[in-house]
């Protein structure tokens, strides 16, 4: 499998690992923020979901049915959960940790996409949408995190 292929199903399944978080969060939300936050990982989760079946997509079309190999998602995804296994604080802490780590990773794909000469107009253009709403979700949770 190609450099570009892997580092495709490695974002596939950040974005589902990401998902499966926020939506945990939706549902043990809990206290006197419970609406508010409730709501807040809903959002959360629903637009991480929107943007893995973009991605996901246009994988496929780019790269081919291998980057969403089953076997290879359910790995990555074990390992991308492993990853924010031990992350420390607040649901919105730890969703904070992970939009960032998103965001940093989301530009070492797109320069390997770039290096190797796969980096689509269109392609360009999803990374930095998907980016952009997840720098909306920093935005987000930091506010929920001021004092």
């Amino acid at each position: 499998m190609e450099k570009s292929c892997k580092i495709a199903s490695l974002y596939i399944a950040s974005l589902k690992a990401m998902a499966l978080i926020y939506q945990n969060n939706h549902w043990l939300t809990r206290g006197e923020t419970f609406y508010g936050d409730h709501l807040l990982f809903e959002r959360l989760y629903k637009s991480t979901l929107e943007n893995l079946d973009s991605a996901a997509e246009k994988f496929v079309g780019l790269f081919g049915d291998s980057c969403l190999d089953y076997d290879l998602q359910v790995d990555l995804l074990h390992k991308a959960l492993l990853k924010y296994k031990h992350l420390e604080g607040s649901p919105a802490q730890m969703s904070l940790a992970i939009e960032e780590d998103f965001l940093k990773f989301s530009k070492e794909a797109y320069d390997i996409f770039e290096e190797d000469d796969k980096l689509s107009l269109g392609l360009d253009d999803m990374i930095c949408a998907i980016s952009s709403q997840r720098e909306e979700s920093v935005y987000l949770l930091k506010q929920v995190l001021k004092d």
